[in-house]
């Protein structure tokens, strides 16, 4: 966990799992549908061009919030103007929470086991074709 702190505004970095814990981002497809959005939206992504739609919805259930997905590729825990990619939420609607991913201390391991399960795949065929040779 890390904060940011300027004039224009404080931010809390907090890791992937933490935010994703507190904030409770809706990604279930059955109850996106169930709260009433189009079917492009079963995966909880939403566009720019729905904003007024996510705005008016949270509105009208305060036990929701928006998430905003930036352009710099961090989880923001509210909205921001003027972003290509928002989600709703129903967990901590702390407005300072933030997930960073470049800043993640164990972002590191993560890519490290999924490039090493990608480079053993072209290694192993490799050495099966050898082995039939």
């Amino acid at each position: 966990m890390g904060a940011v702190a300027n004039i224009n505004h404080t931010e809390l970095v907090v890791k992937s799992e933490d935010f994703h814990k507190a904030v409770k981002i809706v990604v279930d497809p059955n109850e996106i549908l169930w709260l009433g959005f189009n079917p492009f939206s079963q995966t909880g992504v939403f566009q720019q061009s729905e904003t007024t739609l996510l705005q008016n919805f949270c509105a009208q259930n305060p036990e929701y919030h928006i998430v905003t997905y930036t352009s710099d590729h961090r989880y923001v825990n509210r909205y921001v103007p003027d972003q290509r990619v928002y989600r709703i939420a129903t967990g901590d609607k702390n407005p300072y929470l933030v997930y960073n991913p470049w800043i993640d201390p164990e972002r590191h391991l993560i890519e490290e086991d999924v490039f090493s399960k990608f480079s053993c795949k072209p290694n192993q065929i490799r050495r099966g074709r050898k082995s039939k040779s």
